[in-house]
């Protein structure tokens, strides 16, 4: 997880700089043609080494996909309906939380793993060829270079933006990477039922992206605070109250409620306050974003082998909380600045 973590945010960050005034629409191409050398490379593995080549192959896929995905979906539609946009965008990965792990896992119980790889390869091509009729090219006026991408790096939107990935995608995956063992262990979920509250997350995570798309189209910046003080208090529920497979019921959809709107909230934020450097910021977010989610899991390793489980979401509550009040106070001096 962390390797094509680290791959996918380098990849994103170079993205805008590589491919400069290509059509992006071919870029989610490129990154579905990767997911497919991906599933093939899978298929036909014989030792572990071969599988991490193809996660490498993921990374790429991934890094490719969340620089332009955004820039691709507000491209379809009038500025008006950048909000609803990015919702609907951000919902395929909504659902592919919600439904790509059990699909997934049925077809390997009935068929074998690899049959698993081989049939996402051959979605992700089909995806591909949908995207080349269907979407139409999105083109950015602007050639961007390294010195732009740095300078993006200083606007102040983007810099509270990278800060709050840094802080909250960092604070989520450190516990969520582990959340398997804290269901069984602190939790007394049957094994057998860890998959379901896996789904209750999920489903619940579908509609917080939905959801927010209220708050996204009257204030961005409010949006992401009511979504960082929502996870907050789900972690907080984690730590404090998930003691049993009831109260894991309740605590998960509420946890994943929030979840679910972190990215397509960090996307409205980057397009609302930082609009004169949006492709640059866009990729410097899921650049962020990606490197985030690949640090949490690797602390929290870290934490959990050294400290065990109340340490490692005690640091995901701080952490996220820590979010919060960035968050507020670019609320609070934005509003003095004006």
């Amino acid at each position: 997880m962390t390797v094509p973590g680290i791959l996918a945010g380098v990849v994103a960050l170079c993205t805008p700089v590589i491919v400069r005034g290509m059509d992006r629409r071919l870029v989610l191409v490129l990154a579905l043609v990767s997911v497919v050398a991906s599933c093939a490379v899978s298929v036909v593995a014989e030792s572990f080494a071969v599988l991490l080549i193809a996660r490498l192959f993921a990374g790429v896929s991934i890094g490719l996909y969340w620089a332009v995905m955004a820039i691709v979906a507000i491209g379809q539609v009038p500025r008006e309906h950048t909000a609803r946009a990015l919702t609907i965008a951000f919902s395929g990965a909504g659902g592919a939380l919600v439904l790509g792990v059990p699909i997934a896992a049925w077809i390997g119980a009935h068929v074998g793993w690899r049959m698993a790889f081989a049939v996402v390869g051959v979605l992700a091509a089909l995806v591909a060829v949908l995207i080349l009729v269907l979407v139409e090219p999105v083109r950015s006026p602007v050639k961007v270079s390294g010195r732009m991408m740095l300078a993006a790096a200083r606007h102040r939107g983007v810099r509270y933006a990278l800060t709050l990935s840094a802080l909250v995608v960092v604070g989520q995956f450190i516990t969520y990477s582990f959340i398997s063992p804290v269901l069984v262990q602190r939790a007394g979920v049957p094994l057998v039922d860890v998959g379901l509250m896996l789904l209750l997350f999920g489903i619940a995570g579908l509609i917080g992206n939905f959801a927010v798309a209220l708050l996204l189209r009257r204030s961005p910046p409010v949006g992401v605070l009511v979504v960082l003080i929502g996870t907050m208090v789900g972690l907080g529920a984690v730590l404090l109250v998930m003691d049993a497979p009831s109260t894991a019921l309740l605590v998960m959809p509420l946890w994943g409620l929030f979840v679910g709107a972190i990215s397509v909230a960090m996307q409205a934020f980057v397009g609302s306050e930082a609009t004169e450097v949006l492709e640059e910021a866009t990729a410097l977010n899921s650049a962020a974003f990606n490197t985030a989610i690949a640090v949490g899991a690797l602390l929290g390793g870290l934490i959990l082998d050294a400290a065990g489980q109340t340490p490692m979401i005690l640091t995901s509550v701080v952490m996220v909380g820590a979010g919060a009040l960035v968050a507020a106070h670019y609320l609070r001096t934005t509003a003095a600045r004006r």
